[in-house]
């Protein structure tokens, strides 16, 4: 028992300082850019010498795997807690674009980092990462695909449609700051009717949508008749 209990500890030390090393790491990561930041620097941002993290890590990249991994996490767990739910499309992608927008403002440095690094990866983590986001993307125009062909959304290609939902909610890391008067969850909601609803007033919005779709299906009879 004696034993296990010392195991225990130590293994509580060990995930408390490579959280320490991976958090001071984020920091700098994003505050800075990967290729700028030492391993010196992590160190010595906690008070420890590099041969602290070099005990914990065997290099940089490890750590940027790491931060990669934990982050991927956070934002699959998100997704799959809401596609767990079975709601429909119209209030399913309401919570996944919320959600979506909520983590990264609260892990925006996170998030930056995940948005941006990617190129330091090596060829097998680069991969993995681009499997999961296709996964990730392609969970969120699943839920799309089912509100065109149940009628609730409008039927454009979804690739479009997520990627500019998702392009929009991740350039929130840019300039998002939690000290500023808008709170993030307020913030989410506007991205969420923004996207959801259009900018415009609803009479005008819609007549515009009707009139854009007439206009493109007519265009496309003429391009049929044309090349036929």
């Amino acid at each position: 028992m004696k034993i296990d209990r010392r195991e225990q500890l130590k293994a509580k030390k060990q995930a408390y300082v490579q959280d320490e090393i991976i958090a001071s790491a984020v920091v700098l990561f994003a505050e800075r850019g990967f290729r700028a930041v030492t391993i010196d620097d992590v160190a010595s941002n906690l008070g420890y010498t590099k041969s602290v993290v070099y005990y914990y890590f065997d290099s940089k990249n490890e750590i940027l795997w790491q931060i990669f991994n934990r982050i991927y996490d956070s934002y699959f767990a998100m997704i799959s807690s809401v596609v767990a739910k079975g709601l429909p499309p119209e209030l399913a992608l309401r919570e996944l674009l919320k959600g979506h927008a909520l983590l990264v403002m609260e892990r925006r440095d996170w998030t930056a980092i995940y948005n941006r690094e990617e190129s330091e990866l090596d060829e097998k983590q680069l991969k993995l990462h681009i499997q999961r986001r296709r996964e990730y993307d392609a969970t969120i125009t699943g839920v799309y695909k089912d509100g065109v062909k149940s009628g609730v959304f409008r039927d454009i290609p979804p690739n479009i449609a997520i990627a500019g939902f998702l392009g929009m909610c991740n350039s929130l890391y840019r300039w998002y700051n939690e000290q500023g008067p808008i709170p993030a969850s307020e913030i989410a909601e506007y991205y969420v009717d923004i996207l959801a609803s259009g900018y415009m007033a609803t009479q005008k919005a819609t007549k515009l949508v009707a009139n854009k779709t007439i206009a493109r299906k007519t265009a496309m009879r003429v391009i049929k008749a044309t090349t036929a």
